[in-house]
Order: structure tokens, then sequence, then C-alpha cells
């Protein structure tokens, strides 16, 4: 990874100015390979010199306990990882769920569902609607304290940003540490997480995939076309991400799926969220959404004795 300027880790930096070049090259960082398993998943660890800003570690450690499960993997066996939709950040809100007592009967029951949930953001379950539902009323009420009331003004950056910005997406994504601080400006977060529940508890139950859904960013939107639920969430292997308070449909995931054999590059195999070509033309545009949609992948050819030229014109 080239070597640069700490301002061009921070901020947008005028590259074509003295200072903002680069200098040479980091090697990659080859530490914690005592077993022989390197598990990369955005998170801090070994690129911890490299950058400032990291994934949470719950998909790195997922994906590592469920490696530690076998000793033989196949590239076959490889989508049951990428697939994996348990959500440990899930955690703090569950703990504030269950600390809570004087619930009306509706809040309670669907706490005790809460409380036996298996924590997978699978896209038919009820109770990972209901518990993304419970989690994005307390965002928004937590964006709503006076504490908070000085980050309400749009920060002044491109339009663009915004989405990333502005002060719901920000609670939701950092609800996680606000909840496991130990004070947090005064606000009474027991107050919130049951005015949350009991919102959520009055309302008829869905299944999360009835709202989280794919929402690919398209140039030419198409309001007819009816995008595919998903399974997922920020923090799961699979990491389809809703935006907590403010949608549950996903214009981030997996962006490609890649497993190398290496005894056999044959069996290696790769996917896509849509297609190999970016032409809404071409055959190859939306082609491999059914299989990575279901997990699945497709061969990766490199033999050019089965390989053919195509032509754009």
């Amino acid at each position: 990874m080239p070597v640069r300027a700490r301002a061009n880790r921070t901020r947008t930096v005028p590259a074509w100015e003295p200072g903002h070049e680069w200098t040479g090259w980091h090697e990659m960082p080859r530490a914690g390979l005592t077993d022989g398993v390197a598990v990369m998943a955005n998170q801090r660890g070994p690129a911890a010199g490299l950058g400032v800003e990291f994934a949470p570690p719950h998909r790195a450690d997922r994906i590592r306990a469920l490696l530690g499960r076998r000793r033989r993997w196949s590239s076959s066996d490889m989508p049951a990882i990428h697939t994996d939709t348990h959500l440990a950040s899930a955690a703090p809100l569950l703990d504030h769920l269950a600390a809570l007592d004087g619930l009306t009967p509706a809040a309670a029951g669907l706490r005790a569902r809460l409380l036996r949930w298996d924590r997978h953001m699978d896209a038919d379950s009820r109770e990972a609607a209901r518990f993304a539902a419970v989690r994005g009323a307390l965002v928004r009420r937590l964006a709503a304290e006076p504490a908070f009331a000085a980050l309400t003004t749009p920060p002044a950056y491109p339009e663009v940003l915004l989405p990333w910005l502005a002060l719901v997406p920000r609670v939701g994504y950092a609800l996680e540490h606000l909840l496991r601080a130990e004070e947090l400006y005064g606000i009474d977060r027991p107050k919130l997480v049951r005015e949350a529940l009991e919102e959520v508890a009055g309302q008829p139950a869905a299944r999360w995939g009835d709202t989280h859904r794919l929402a690919p960013w398209r140039a030419l939107p198409d309001p007819s076309r009816e995008e595919p639920a998903l399974s997922g969430d920020h923090d799961c292997v699979l990491c389809t991400s809703a935006v907590p308070g403010w949608t549950d449909l996903a214009a981030r995931g997996p962006a490609a799926r890649y497993v190398w054999d290496l005894a056999r590059r044959e069996d290696s195999r790769w996917i896509v969220p849509h297609g190999a070509s970016g032409r809404p033309d071409s055959p190859h545009h939306d082609d491999q959404l059914p299989l990575w949609l279901t997990g699945e992948l497709a061969p990766v050819v490199t033999d050019w004795a089965h390989l053919t030229k195509e032509n754009d014109d």
C-alpha cells in the first residue's frame, strides 16, 4: 500500500500539490498467522497501522469462529460462511431490553421473543424484523435528544456524502457504543429503550425481507422494478447494510465473493452482485444476480481452451 502524508488518511487533499505524493510502499502485515489462518474483514487487526477507520470486529470474529469448527474446507463449503447472518452487535440493545421492568403485556411479550431470538438476520425472520424496528425507533429517539442538537446542522461537505454524515445515520452506526458507554451526556437510555419497545409492540409483525431489500444506486432508476429481499445486516458476515433509524433498504453489500482453490484452480468460484458487464443491453448485465442473492458461486474459468472472446460492436 502506498505511503502517503497523514492528512491523506483523514480528509480530501489536493493530491497534485507537494506533500501529498506517494513516497514509498507499506508491506502488508503478516502478524497473527500462528495457526495458518488469516481473517480480514475490514477490522482494525493487523492493518491498524495503515488506516484510521475500521469496521467493528464482529465479522472477523464470526468468520474465525466458523472456520474453527472444521479442519478441512473446500470451495463448495465457502457459501455457508459468505452468507452467515449472525448479528453479534445486537447484544447491547438486547441487554438493555433484558433489564427493563414494568412493561405492558404486548411489550413484555415482544421482549421475550427477542431475548429467545437466535440473532440471525434472515430474510424470513419476524424476530429480526422486530429487532430492527426497535433499533430504528431507538436511534431516532437518541438523535432527537438535546445533547446531540449541535450535530443536526448538515456538515459542509458535498451533498453526495450527507447520507453518511447526517445525524441519524451516525447515531445508527454508533448505536452499539452509545449503548455500552458508562454515561451518555445525561441521556436516560432505559427510558428511550422502553419507549422504542412499546412503540414497536403495537405494530403488526413483518419479516425482515419485507423491508430489507436491495436498493442499488442506478443512474436511471426504474420505479416499477421490485427489488429482491435480502438477509444479513451491517455487522453480519453477509454485510448487506441498512441505515438504522433511516431505512432498511440496502445500497451496500458484498461487492464480490471469491474462493481460490490453490490445489485445483478449476474449482475456484466467484460472484458479483449483478453481472460482469455495466451495459444494460448486455446479457451479462444482471445474469449473476440470482446466484449472488442465494449465496451461490459461479466457476472461475482460466483455461484458454474454454474461453471465447466477446465484442461489444
